[in-house]
Protein backbone atom coordinates (compact mmCIF):
# COMPACT_ATOMS: atom_id res chain seq x y z
CA UNK A 1 0.00 0.00 0.00
CA UNK A 2 1.53 3.29 -1.05
CA UNK A 3 1.65 5.96 1.37
CA UNK A 4 0.93 9.30 -0.14
CA UNK A 5 3.84 12.47 0.97
CA UNK A 6 2.33 15.93 1.01
CA UNK A 7 6.38 16.89 0.86
CA UNK A 8 6.47 19.25 3.48
CA UNK A 9 8.47 18.10 6.53
CA UNK A 10 7.02 17.34 9.18
CA UNK A 11 6.31 19.77 12.05
CA UNK A 12 8.92 20.13 15.06
CA UNK A 13 6.71 21.02 18.18
CA UNK A 14 9.50 20.54 20.48
CA UNK A 15 11.86 22.51 18.83
CA UNK A 16 9.52 25.77 18.91
CA UNK A 17 9.43 24.93 22.64
CA UNK A 18 13.16 25.10 23.14
CA UNK A 19 13.56 28.49 21.74
CA UNK A 20 10.52 29.70 23.53
CA UNK A 21 12.64 28.65 26.98
CA UNK A 22 15.90 30.18 25.56
CA UNK A 23 14.14 33.51 24.87
CA UNK A 24 12.58 33.41 28.76
CA UNK A 25 16.16 32.44 29.89
CA UNK A 26 17.83 35.72 28.67
CA UNK A 27 14.80 37.86 30.15
CA UNK A 28 15.52 35.95 33.51
CA UNK A 29 19.14 37.01 32.68
CA UNK A 30 18.47 40.40 32.15
CA UNK A 31 16.43 40.96 34.70
CA UNK A 32 18.79 39.91 37.55
CA UNK A 33 21.53 41.70 35.82
CA UNK A 34 19.51 45.09 35.96
CA UNK A 35 18.56 44.15 39.15
CA UNK A 36 22.12 43.45 40.33
CA UNK A 37 23.52 46.87 38.60
CA UNK A 38 20.55 48.93 40.71
CA UNK A 39 21.49 47.00 43.79
CA UNK A 40 25.56 48.01 43.22
CA UNK A 41 24.50 51.57 42.43
CA UNK A 42 22.49 51.92 45.70
CA UNK A 43 24.71 50.47 47.57
CA UNK A 44 27.55 52.62 46.55
CA UNK A 45 25.41 55.69 47.06
CA UNK A 46 24.59 54.40 50.25
CA UNK A 47 28.01 54.21 51.07
CA UNK A 48 29.01 57.71 50.05
CA UNK A 49 25.36 59.79 52.25
CA UNK A 50 26.84 57.47 55.28
CA UNK A 51 30.72 58.80 54.53
CA UNK A 52 29.41 62.25 53.78
CA UNK A 53 27.50 62.08 57.57
CA UNK A 54 30.35 60.60 59.39
CA UNK A 55 32.54 63.56 57.77
CA UNK A 56 29.76 66.02 58.58
CA UNK A 57 29.23 64.81 61.77
CA UNK A 58 33.39 64.76 62.47
CA UNK A 59 33.42 68.69 61.16
CA UNK A 60 30.76 69.68 63.86
CA UNK A 61 32.31 68.09 66.67
CA UNK A 62 35.42 70.13 65.87
CA UNK A 63 33.28 73.35 66.07
CA UNK A 64 32.07 71.92 69.37
CA UNK A 65 35.91 71.38 70.29
CA UNK A 66 36.76 74.61 69.43
CA UNK A 67 34.26 76.94 71.30
CA UNK A 68 35.14 74.50 73.95
CA UNK A 69 38.21 75.81 74.45
CA UNK A 70 37.49 79.42 73.59
CA UNK A 71 35.15 79.01 76.84
CA UNK A 72 38.26 77.74 78.74
CA UNK A 73 39.95 80.61 77.37
CA UNK A 74 37.83 83.45 78.17
CA UNK A 75 37.12 81.91 82.19
CA UNK A 76 41.34 82.20 82.16
CA UNK A 77 40.87 86.09 81.01
CA UNK A 78 40.88 85.94 77.25
CA UNK A 79 38.84 89.32 76.46
CA UNK A 80 36.06 87.95 74.12
CA UNK A 81 36.48 90.81 72.10
CA UNK A 82 40.04 89.23 70.93
CA UNK A 83 37.75 86.49 69.57
CA UNK A 84 38.62 86.89 66.05
CA UNK A 85 42.07 85.79 63.68
CA UNK A 86 44.52 87.83 65.15
CA UNK A 87 43.87 87.50 68.77
CA UNK A 88 42.94 83.53 68.35
CA UNK A 89 45.50 81.44 66.41
CA UNK A 90 45.37 77.69 65.56
CA UNK A 91 49.36 77.89 64.13
CA UNK A 92 52.89 76.94 66.06
CA UNK A 93 52.77 80.79 67.48
CA UNK A 94 53.77 81.21 71.00
CA UNK A 95 50.95 82.56 73.44
CA UNK A 96 51.41 85.98 74.71
CA UNK A 97 49.72 88.18 76.31
CA UNK A 98 47.94 89.64 73.31
CA UNK A 99 47.46 86.50 71.25
CA UNK A 100 46.42 82.62 72.18
CA UNK A 101 47.42 79.46 70.52
CA UNK A 102 44.47 77.24 71.28
CA UNK A 103 46.76 74.42 70.05
CA UNK A 104 48.99 75.60 72.67
CA UNK A 105 50.57 72.36 74.38
CA UNK A 106 51.07 74.43 77.69
CA UNK A 107 48.12 75.75 77.56
CA UNK A 108 46.50 72.63 76.53
CA UNK A 109 43.18 74.20 75.37
CA UNK A 110 42.01 72.01 72.55
CA UNK A 111 43.74 69.01 70.66
CA UNK A 112 45.25 69.50 67.17
CA UNK A 113 42.67 68.56 64.97
CA UNK A 114 43.13 66.22 62.00
CA UNK A 115 40.28 66.02 59.60
CA UNK A 116 39.76 63.15 57.11
CA UNK A 117 40.62 63.81 53.51
CA UNK A 118 37.09 62.31 51.91
CA UNK A 119 35.75 65.56 54.60
CA UNK A 120 38.12 67.91 52.36
CA UNK A 121 37.60 68.84 48.75
CA UNK A 122 40.77 67.60 47.72
CA UNK A 123 43.25 65.63 48.98
CA UNK A 124 45.87 67.77 48.80
CA UNK A 125 44.00 70.84 50.87
CA UNK A 126 46.09 72.10 53.31
CA UNK A 127 44.44 70.51 56.53
CA UNK A 128 42.14 73.68 58.05
CA UNK A 129 44.13 73.56 61.32
CA UNK A 130 47.18 72.92 59.82
CA UNK A 131 50.61 72.99 61.88
CA UNK A 132 52.32 75.75 60.54
CA UNK A 133 48.76 77.69 59.16
CA UNK A 134 49.61 77.58 55.58
CA UNK A 135 46.94 78.34 52.99
CA UNK A 136 46.88 76.63 49.76
CA UNK A 137 45.00 78.91 46.50
CA UNK A 138 41.54 77.26 47.92
CA UNK A 139 42.63 79.23 51.18
CA UNK A 140 41.81 75.72 53.65
CA UNK A 141 42.81 77.47 56.57
CA UNK A 142 40.25 77.61 59.59
CA UNK A 143 39.94 81.75 61.22
CA UNK A 144 37.86 83.35 63.46
CA UNK A 145 36.02 86.54 62.39
CA UNK A 146 33.50 88.91 64.02
CA UNK A 147 30.18 89.09 62.35
CA UNK A 148 26.47 89.52 63.51
CA UNK A 149 24.48 86.46 62.79
CA UNK A 150 20.08 87.00 63.46
CA UNK A 151 19.11 85.86 66.40
CA UNK A 152 22.18 84.98 68.28
CA UNK A 153 22.93 87.09 71.50
CA UNK A 154 22.02 90.68 71.10
CA UNK A 155 22.84 93.57 68.45
CA UNK A 156 26.55 93.07 68.96
CA UNK A 157 29.25 90.69 66.64
CA UNK A 158 29.52 87.03 67.15
CA UNK A 159 33.15 85.41 67.25
CA UNK A 160 32.27 82.76 64.69
CA UNK A 161 34.36 80.10 63.17
CA UNK A 162 34.68 79.50 59.33
CA UNK A 163 36.29 75.82 58.31
CA UNK A 164 36.89 75.99 54.18
CA UNK A 165 37.88 73.45 52.11
CA UNK A 166 35.02 71.15 52.54
CA UNK A 167 33.28 68.52 50.09
CA UNK A 168 29.96 69.93 48.85
CA UNK A 169 28.39 66.56 50.02
CA UNK A 170 29.83 67.10 53.61
CA UNK A 171 28.73 71.02 53.45
CA UNK A 172 24.70 69.35 52.72
CA UNK A 173 24.86 67.15 55.33
CA UNK A 174 26.28 69.86 58.18
CA UNK A 175 23.10 71.86 57.39
CA UNK A 176 20.76 68.40 57.36
CA UNK A 177 21.81 67.65 60.80
CA UNK A 178 22.46 71.27 62.21
CA UNK A 179 19.01 72.94 60.47
CA UNK A 180 17.18 70.09 59.42
CA UNK A 181 17.23 71.18 55.90
CA UNK A 182 16.62 68.88 53.22
CA UNK A 183 19.81 66.92 51.70
CA UNK A 184 18.86 68.20 48.30
CA UNK A 185 18.43 71.42 49.16
CA UNK A 186 20.41 74.44 48.07
CA UNK A 187 23.55 75.83 49.88
CA UNK A 188 23.40 79.20 51.38
CA UNK A 189 25.22 81.72 49.89
CA UNK A 190 27.64 84.48 52.34
CA UNK A 191 28.19 87.76 50.20
CA UNK A 192 28.79 89.11 53.74
CA UNK A 193 31.24 86.30 55.25
CA UNK A 194 27.83 84.43 56.82
CA UNK A 195 24.51 83.65 55.28
CA UNK A 196 21.68 85.75 56.42
CA UNK A 197 19.33 82.86 57.33
CA UNK A 198 19.39 83.29 61.13
CA UNK A 199 21.48 79.65 61.54
CA UNK A 200 24.20 79.73 64.77
CA UNK A 201 25.64 77.22 62.78
CA UNK A 202 25.90 75.69 59.31
CA UNK A 203 27.76 75.71 56.00
CA UNK A 204 27.79 78.03 53.07
CA UNK A 205 28.90 78.43 49.34
CA UNK A 206 30.61 81.72 48.70
CA UNK A 207 28.98 81.20 45.13
CA UNK A 208 26.06 78.70 45.90
CA UNK A 209 28.52 76.38 43.81
CA UNK A 210 32.24 76.29 45.03
CA UNK A 211 34.40 77.10 48.46
CA UNK A 212 32.31 75.09 50.56
CA UNK A 213 32.70 76.24 54.37
CA UNK A 214 31.54 75.29 57.37
CA UNK A 215 30.87 78.06 60.12
CA UNK A 216 29.84 78.20 64.11
CA UNK A 217 29.26 81.08 66.36
CA UNK A 218 31.65 80.42 69.36
CA UNK A 219 30.73 83.29 71.37
CA UNK A 220 28.36 85.97 71.29
CA UNK A 221 28.34 89.70 71.46
CA UNK A 222 31.99 90.04 71.21
CA UNK A 223 32.17 93.34 69.36
CA UNK A 224 30.11 95.95 68.77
Amino acid sequence: MKMCSSGFAPRRRQGGFIQGAILFALVIIAVVVAAFSLANRDSNNSADTEQARVNASFVMKAGNDIQTALSRAVADGLPPANINATGVVFDNTVSSATVVNLFDTKLRYAVRLQFPVTALATVTTVQPFAGTNITTGAGATASLTQVAIDGAGGPDKEAVLLVPGLKEDVCKRVNVTANNVLATAALPTAPNVIPAVGWREGCFSADGLTAFTYYRAVATDVAP
